[in-house]
């Protein structure tokens, strides 16, 4: 952890005063860096349940967490860390802050970045590995071989990504799709750890629900659109003001469009399409994609139906030969 911490500085802040960073990480299993702001809306819903979900299980599991502030001022920096049980990044340090944002691609907030024992990236995905499991079950979150699109983009960014977008399908035959593709998946990361290079040199995921991630890649890959899956709360009209977005289709919402939002404080809304269709029957074959976003925005199409390990070889078969159509995703 050394590396790690002298990353970090000497001194860290608790809401006690200063600590040592040395005294502070050691016997830590894992180190989550909590990018947040007060200003930002979804950091303020989410920081109440992290420090829930912390102080109930993950500091006993050898969690520690640190605040990396993106707020505007010192007093806005107090007052937002005096609500957090964990440790701080001195707020006057703007340059380590800097540092430690570029060095793990911190693109915006709410960002959660997990980091082993040996300051190396577990996942930059913490946000949704701890949501899915507060309590720590799968504690320190290592990336799965196959993720789920729900869950966050995975290697969309990183690598060449095969989906397997199979949000109508039946729970069992979306589990048999990633396990199709497990031990495929296994092979890349096993290939990525003992060439020591930053990404697998293919991704892997499932898309299983209706909106988010799989919605906005299904838009810019120019297939159907599908109904959103339901909120898990109730949502009611609101005025349409200030910047947000349709968790549904991904649409930015506008002064003149419908908003509903989660009454329960999730920051979740849904445009008076997405609001009208969701939940709505609406069956679809599986679909194998492979798309390329680091390689120019590119993406190819694989075959509907079952997914087999089969399917999936021959897709990267003939990706490998130049034997697929190369298409370009949407723009805008």
């Amino acid at each position: 952890m050394s590396a790690f911490a002298e990353l970090l500085g000497t001194k860290l802040l608790s809401n006690s005063g200063e600590v040592s960073t040395a005294e502070a990480l050691a016997g830590k299993e894992a180190v989550a860096l909590y990018f947040s702001a007060h200003w930002c809306p979804p950091c303020r819903g989410f920081t109440p349940k992290l420090a829930e979900w912390y102080s109930k299980s993950l500091q006993a599991k050898g969690l520690e967490v640190v605040f990396v502030s993106s707020d505007k001022d010192e007093a806005s920096f107090q007052e937002y860390f005096g609500e957090q049980p964990w440790l701080a990044l001195d707020f006057a340090d703007r340059k380590r802050k800097e540092q430690l944002s570029s060095k793990f691609g911190v693109r915006g907030i709410p960002s959660l970045v997990i980091v082993d024992v040996d300051g190396s990236t577990i996942t930059t995905e913490g946000q949704g590995a701890v949501s899915g499991d507060p309590e720590g079950l799968e504690f320190p979150w290592h990336p799965k071989p196959v993720a789920d699109l729900k869950n966050g983009p995975h290697t969309l960014q990183e690598a060449p990504t095969v989906i397997a977008l199979c949000e109508t399908s039946e729970p069992a035959a979306q589990k048999a799709a990633a396990d199709a593709m497990m031990p495929i998946a296994r092979r890349f990361l096993d290939a990525q750890k003992a060439s020591g290079e930053d990404a697998p040199k293919f991704g892997f995921v499932v898309g299983s629900e209706a909106g988010g991630i799989g919605a906005r890649l299904r838009d810019l890959m120019c297939l159907p659109a599908l109904p959103p899956s339901k909120h898990e709360h109730p949502l009611e009209e609101q005025e349409s003001r200030g910047g947000w977005g349709c968790d549904g289709c991904n649409s930015s919402g506008g002064p003149s469009a419908k908003r509903y939002r989660c009454t329960k404080g999730c920051d979740f809304d849904f445009c008076g399409t997405c609001h009208e269709r969701a939940g709505a029957v609406e069956s679809r074959p599986a679909k194998l994609m492979l798309i390329d976003i680091p390689g120019d925005g590119t993406f190819y199409e694989g075959p509907e139906g079952e997914v087999t390990a089969e399917s999936v070889e021959k897709l990267l078969a003939d990706y490998a030969a130049g034997a697929l159509e190369r298409k370009q995703l949407k723009r805008g």
